[in-house]
């Protein structure tokens, strides 16, 4: 249930984007805002890159066979650097316009109606926002949360465009071009982001440091569990998956041992909803093994 409506959340959002997408890339042509059309193409690699995320997930959810034991989800990383390479091209090409419109002074005054475009965008935005979070909050989801502070920072770039078509109004033409110029620069950040993003997983980058943190956290208070030894996690796609040697007391029974170990393994798919495979190794307490010997 909570997995469906946070599916149902992320595609309705993204049909949000793609509505606004149109909205200011027609009425930034019209109206002349460079700042609106580079706005445009900002909310344009949202919109693809879920996209792609969508497209790869279909792609990466078939069924593991005998030449790829873990699934397909390297499909995934690499639509992710796909997405990256083409927002670092779009984004050359804003960023010379850009600097070549302030260089010849070629700056012209947005109409009326790139002004009422971004009052309306970032209200939708707050709405996005609004939406996001409560689904978020009901379901607990870490994705969600992540993705309704996105929104949020969209509406941030979107108050800066609302400073640049205002100010270019009030006979500052400048500062449109200079909005235009900051977003072409957040787009090759986002590119760069991507590409890494994807890279990393294709050389099976570890978590960040905090999500290793707070698992280890999680594990160590499950009762059974004395020590860990080893935690070991890669990124596959969207997904972690991990091994984890905890240390148990030598006295415990066998199936107790192997109680401690479920424990752990759904504590930490409860937890942690990107982790998608978790192995867990149980050794005595006293008989602790080095990171080197496991």
């Amino acid at each position: 249930m909570s997995t469906s409506l946070a599916q149902r959340v992320v595609f309705r959002t993204m049909l949000g984007n793609v509505l606004l997408v149109f909205m200011k890339l027609s009425v930034g042509i019209m109206a002349g805002s460079a700042a609106l059309i580079a706005e445009a193409v900002h909310s344009a690699g949202d919109v693809i890159a879920s996209f792609a995320v969508f497209i790869s997930f279909r792609l990466s959810g078939k069924a593991p066979d005998q030449c790829h034991h873990f699934g397909h989800k390297k499909i995934e990383s690499i639509c992710t650097c796909l997405v990256g390479v083409l927002l670092i091209l779009i984004s050359y090409e804003l960023i010379t316009d850009a600097i070549g419109n302030l260089r010849e002074g070629d700056l012209a005054v947005p109409g009326v109606a790139a002004l009422y475009v971004t009052i309306a965008c970032i209200v939708i935005k707050e709405g996005m926002y609004r939406y996001t979070i409560n689904a978020a909050n009901k379901v607990k989801s870490r994705l969600l949360y992540a993705d309704a502070w996105h929104h949020r920072a969209d509406m941030m770039v979107l108050s800066a465009v609302l400073v640049g078509v205002g100010g270019a109004r009030l006979g500052y033409p400048i500062l449109d071009g200079l909005v235009a110029l900051g977003i072409s620069v957040l787009i090759l950040r986002l590119g760069i982001g991507f590409c890494r993003s994807g890279l990393g997983d294709l050389i099976d980058k570890a978590p960040d440091e905090n999500t290793t943190k707070e698992i280890r956290k999680t594990v160590e208070v499950i009762h059974g569990v004395e020590d860990i030894h080893t935690l070991r996690a890669r990124c596959h796609g969207s997904e972690v998956q991990m091994e984890i040697h905890i240390g148990v007391d030598s006295n415990m029974r066998v199936s107790e041992g192997h109680d401690v170990a479920k424990e752990v393994k759904t504590t930490i798919m409860r937890e942690f909803p990107e982790v998608s495979h978790v192995v867990v190794h149980v050794d005595p307490v006293s008989e602790k093994l080095s990171p080197s010997t496991n």
